[in-house]
């Protein structure tokens, strides 16, 4: 078997930032942050029986 050399260059892939990104992100997490408590604040309360639709509650011990 032949001997391996591993001094080989590495390479990294780069490319320029294009201008506004930044600024884009940050309005589309802002605004997805703002769904996300618009659910929560309108949120009715507790799930009950957490989706177990027809399913006897265990009974709680004191």
């Amino acid at each position: 078997m032949p001997a391996r050399e591993d001094n080989h260059d590495l390479y990294e892939l780069k490319h320029e930032a294009k201008p506004g990104y930044g600024r884009i992100f940050a309005v589309v997490f802002a605004a997805m942050g703002l769904y996300l408590a618009l659910i929560l604040i309108s949120s009715p309360g507790p799930a009950k029986n957490h989706g177990h639709h027809g399913e006897i509650p265990a009974p709680s011990h004191p």
